[in-house]
């Protein structure tokens, strides 16, 4: 009887693997995911064949591939957020740790004593989004909270420039 259960899950595992699945999400919206090998191809040529992820017909390839059907170099730099798909910019620009930096040796006589200054995001320019604020906790017991920003600052990937949100 063990054997024919490993023997069914197994199955499964396997047929899945290599047939489409569908899945039923967040509030029962149907979810179409495929893993399978494709062909890749480049000017006509095949280049190679890796298996990817479809989700509802959007393709999730992995940059490696990509990089290796266009015979180019992959290098990611995750202190910038930056990842480069052939030659790599002169000016790759200041690193998240550096903007932060500066936000704090500019700003920090005005920060308040045991506020967080973190990266919030990365607009669609490339500059970054230096949050500053503090965890208020409205319940001891529970731990619940909130957050009290006191501002946000965009800083310029490239030239370092900072601009604040809000003025004081």
């Amino acid at each position: 009887m063990k054997d024919k259960v490993k023997g069914l899950i197994l199955g499964i595992a396997i047929g899945t693997i290599f047939t489409g699945t569908t899945i039923f999400a967040d509030y029962g919206s149907k979810q179409t995911v495929w893993y399978k090998p494709i062909n890749f191809f480049m000017n006509g040529e095949r280049k190679l064949t890796e298996d990817i992820l479809i989700v509802n017909g959007t393709s999730y390839v992995p940059l490696k591939t990509v990089a290796k059907v266009a015979n180019v170099p992959l290098t990611a730099d995750f202190d910038r957020y930056n990842i480069y798909l052939g030659s790599v910019p002169t000016n790759k620009g200041i690193s998240v740790a550096q903007a932060i930096q500066k936000v704090k040796s500019t700003y920090g006589s005005k920060i308040p004593k045991g506020y967080r200054v973190e990266l919030d995001n990365i607009d669609e320019a490339g500059n970054y989004s230096i949050h500053v604020y503090e965890v208020v906790i409205d319940n001891k017991v529970t731990g619940e909270g909130h957050t009290a920003t006191f501002n946000w600052y965009t800083v310029d990937k490239y030239t370092g420039t900072i601009s604040a949100m809000f003025d004081f």
